[in-house]
């Protein structure tokens, strides 16, 4: 077999539809693109390829050779790509998905500092709180939040989203700060409900162990960064996962409370499509949002009942293949 080519080639007419859209892509003749086609066949001693004046069309073994050329091709590319990722600087789109709530209000505030470090990667975000089929939408890599459900992907752990209690200087000023879980019955909570009406339990780290409450709340919204507008506009107070308020924490439109509690959360991971070799591009964004949730994620040395100290945000890659 010569080298790769001829199976480029093979592979750019399929995809052109033609020998000639093929060869002007190619910077090469039309009759130079049909020979080496040719050379491929005579190599491989089976037609790839029906051609005639009007049409052109896949035969059995050329569908199943050029769905496995395409692969290789891919594999090689990005096989390139890994090698020279500490060489130069990642380029070309990256499509990610994130869920609307950690997208808004955690990502997107900090991405200048993604396109400082990496100005050639062109980002391109699908934000949704459903389900996304990464192979099926395009996707190079997702953030998902909580477990996770059975698939091919490929899920490297980036921490945790730490939970935290936390409302409005004015709130403050006005009714006062909670100062233990059974304080909360008298404050205005603020809510976030589920899509099914479900009303979110908050989870609190004590030293018997991790325990849920359901909160009467003076108010209930179904979208998570709303909940955090409505508590930075002193109409209660939340618990949220100290991530997608570090921002306003840190502009002081928000403050935490009960910093004797704190919850370890729900597990956050980076997942991608099984493939020999990661792009430059994923990595470059995997090293970035581990950094971030290494900055945004903790509230700082915090302990419940100052007894049990909150986990440090986890550093080791956790990789494990869902299966």
């Amino acid at each position: 077999m010569e080298d790769f080519s001829a199976i480029s080639t093979f592979v750019r007419v399929v995809e052109a539809k033609s020998f000639a859209a093929a060869a002007a892509q190619l910077g090469m003749t039309p009759s130079g693109v049909s020979r080496a086609v040719a050379r491929l066949e005579a190599q491989l001693g089976a037609r790839l390829l029906f051609r005639s004046t009007r049409s052109l069309r896949l035969t059995d073994d050329g569908a199943a050779f050029h769905a496995r050329c395409k692969e290789i091709l891919a594999d090689l590319a990005e096989a390139t790509e890994a090698l020279n990722y500490s060489n130069r600087k990642p380029t070309g789109k990256l499509r990610v998905g994130i869920s609307l709530s950690v997208g808004r209000a955690a990502v997107i505030p900090r991405l200048t500092e993604f396109e400082q470090r990496y100005p050639d990667i062109r980002l391109e975000l699908s934000m949704s709180d459903m389900p996304m089929d990464l192979n099926g939408e395009g996707l190079d890599c997702a953030i998902r939040v909580g477990q996770l459900e059975d698939s091919s992907l490929i899920a490297r752990k980036i921490g945790y989203l730490s939970n935290v209690v936390c409302a409005a200087p004015e709130y403050l000023r006005k009714y006062g700060a909670p100062r233990s879980i059974e304080d909360l019955k008298d404050h205005r909570c603020i809510n976030y409900v589920y899509p099914n009406g479900r009303p979110r339990q908050w989870q609190f780290d004590t030293p018997g162990g991790q325990v849920s409450v359901d909160i009467d709340a003076h108010m209930l919204i179904n979208d998570g960064e709303s909940v955090i507008q409505a508590v930075v506009a002193g109409l209660g107070i939340t618990q949220v996962p100290h991530m997608l308020a570090a921002c306003m924490l840190e502009k002081g439109m928000l403050e935490l409370v009960m910093t004797d509690t704190t919850s370890t959360g729900k597990p956050v991971w980076i997942v991608y499509p099984q493939k020999k070799h990661l792009s430059a591009r994923v990595q470059a964004f995997i090293e970035w949002v581990r950094e971030l949730f290494d900055r945004t994620n903790q509230p700082g040395q915090c302990a419940v009942g100052a007894q049990k100290a909150i986990p440090k945000p986890v550093r080791e890659e956790a990789l494990v293949e869902v299966a």
